[in-house]
């Protein structure tokens, strides 16, 4: 049994983005909206990615992204600490970039078994790393993104600290940021989240607000809204945390 590190992201307001666009339409945002904040997703990691890492490391440390209806599927089969920091970089990147295009997404990161399976029929991703993800992100209540406490786990450090600290104490361009995160039932739970507040297009809350709307969304009901609100609290949170 091999481990894989797994994020799992959703589109927010997919069924309101299909009600009011028609399909032609539905189809433009997919390959001009989503397509693209892939594409660029990918033109801002790898660069970096390609840099940093060893020629004889490439393949083993790429990531597979997989997009099935309104999720987004990233699964990084390289279960070694640099895997897990790739694929929380990769999905700041994504989260960020889909907010400043308009489409928010909510996403949770974890791990465990994960096999893609390819076959006359299509493809099939299964495995409880996928349904670990899929339930961290399905808890939450905001656009944002928040890791598995146990990834970091599987990493000790000595001499006391862990790689929460060390990640925190990077107060530039931090990976991650501790913050109280809203779930749904009004709940709160502090949790280790993705930075993707960290996007010079991103300006203001009113971009965030914005970015809801987008792509012909209605007015958010006032159940979305808590959800708006939740995520503008955490972007203002970020932006003062460091500075921006």
């Amino acid at each position: 049994m091999k481990n894989s590190f797994v994020a799992f992201f959703d589109i927010l307001g997919f069924k309101n983005l299909v009600e009011k666009n028609n399909h032609e339409d539905l189809m433009e945002l997919y390959n001009d909206s989503l397509y693209l904040t892939l594409d660029l997703t990918d033109s801002i990691f790898d660069p970096i990615y390609n840099a940093i890492t060893p020629e004889i490391e490439k393949e083993s440390l790429d990531i597979k992204t997989f997009v099935i209806s309104d999720s987004i599927i990233l699964v990084q089969n390289d279960f070694t600490q640099r895997g897990l920091l790739n694929l929380i970089a990769k999905s700041q990147a994504l989260a960020s970039i889909a907010m400043s295009d308009g489409i928010p997404v909510r996403g949770g990161i974890s791990f465990g078994p994960v096999s893609v399976l390819q076959n006359k029929r299509g493809t099939t991703i299964v495995g409880s790393g996928l349904t670990k993800a899929y339930t961290i992100e399905a808890s939450q209540n905001w656009s944002g993104g928040v890791i598995d406490k146990e990834c970091f786990d599987l990493f000790p450090y000595p001499h006391g600290k862990d790689l929460i600290q060390i990640l925190l104490e990077n107060k530039v361009n931090p990976l991650i940021i501790k913050y109280n995160v809203p779930l749904k039932a009004s709940k709160f739970k502090v949790g280790y989240c993705i930075n993707w507040p960290q996007n010079r297009l991103l300006k203001t809350e009113e971009d965030i607000r914005i970015a809801f709307l987008k792509h012909k969304k209605e007015t958010p009901t006032d159940t979305e809204q808590e959800k708006v609100e939740n995520t503008v609290k955490y972007f203002i949170y970020v932006k003062k945390l460091l500075n921006l």
